[in-house]
């Protein structure tokens, strides 16, 4: 075989030591940015390294450390905009801090939850930021026994003491049943998802406590509770179709309910604003971009992203502190869907 041909070995720490002419330990603070190191010793040694085309090997750091510089954030939806704002904001906090980023999704199942729990474990990652599809304590105690600090996001877990980042929930839906009572509408249909997991709860609860303090309660018959995969853009479509004449707005807890309930409201010719009024969760930038422009009950996910890697940075360095429990405040956006002209 061919010289050329042959695999090529790895250079290591011992290799880029001696073209630089200093110790490995040398070697290995230059690597590791630690700033006591002479300024023309560390010019060496990153030149060396690069004439050498040296690569770390995590696995092998990570092994000796019993950690590695990355984080693991599992959540239940990729693909849903509010995760995707909030893993931009984490995401740019944690490198900052000099730390990456794997993204697992759990589908909202238990079982993929469960396996992507002892992924990461296994990697010994730093840090884990989790919205659990199963909001039990249990699902937590793998983290604790391997000694990996855990923050939870979005979603609140029975029983979990640990730090959390959450929105309230609760004045996400007064603020949507103020508003809807403030326009005239009296009489909503609530789409909504299971209540096992407390954002939808929350906003449930919020919204009918408000609505029957104001006046108006909401009886079971319209409250209407989709699976998470069940087909949702017919079953709204069905739903808003059996109850035309019973209600006069919509309020859809989260922004996937709040795209159905449009599109279907639409496709049965119903007029968003003025004959139907409709309140959704989360902005997008579709909410801006349909006729009539959309309602919604904002929350701040780029802040619950960066809290969230701010907490997660300081735990992993080992700081000793008391958990923390930050809930923010969501911010109503009205616009014409809702808006009695």
């Amino acid at each position: 075989m061919s010289d050329d041909l042959r695999p090529r070995r790895e250079a290591t720490i011992t290799d880029v030591a001696r073209a630089s002419r200093v110790s490995p330990a040398t070697v290995s603070r230059v690597l590791n940015g630690n700033p006591r190191v002479a300024p023309e010793l560390v010019k060496r040694v990153e030149a060396a390294a690069l004439e050498a085309n040296y690569r770390p090997n995590f696995a092998g750091r990570a092994l000796r450390r019993q950690k590695s510089d990355l984080f693991a954030a599992i959540i239940p939806d990729v693909r849903n905009p509010f995760f995707v704002r909030l893993m931009e904001a984490f995401e740019k906090v944690a490198n900052a801090e000099g730390f990456s980023v794997v993204l697992c999704n759990s589908h909202e199942d238990a079982a993929s939850e469960k396996a992507a729990i002892d992924t990461v474990i296994a990697h010994r990652v730093s840090g884990v930021l989790i919205a659990a599809a199963v909001p039990r304590a249990s699902q937590m105690r793998p983290f604790e026994r391997a000694g990996i600090p855990v923050i939870t996001v979005d979603r609140q877990i029975d029983g979990f003491a640990g730090d959390c980042v959450s929105v309230d929930n609760i004045m996400i839906g007064r603020l949507a049943a103020e508003h809807l009572v403030a326009q005239g509408r009296t009489r909503p249909l609530v789409l909504n998802h299971t209540i096992d997991l407390s954002p939808m709860r929350d906003r449930e609860l919020g919204f009918r406590t408000s609505m029957a303090a104001l006046g108006h309660p909401v009886p079971d018959e319209r409250v209407h509770r989709l699976l998470f995969d069940d087909g949702r853009p017919q079953a709204a479509a069905r739903l808003l179709h059996e109850a035309s004449a019973h209600f006069d707005s919509v309020f859809a807890t989260t922004n996937t309910l709040t795209g159905e309930a449009f599109f279907a409201l639409r496709g049965q010719g119903r007029l968003i604003g003025p004959e139907v009024g409709l309140v959704g969760v989360d902005d997008d930038r579709w909410n801006v971009m349909v006729e009539p422009q959309v309602t919604v009950v904002d929350q701040p996910s780029a802040q619950l992203g960066a809290w969230a890697g701010q907490l997660l940075a300081t735990r992993a360095r080992g700081t000793d502190m008391e958990n923390a429990r930050i809930i923010l405040d969501p911010v109503l956006r009205a616009r014409a869907s809702s808006v009695r002209t």
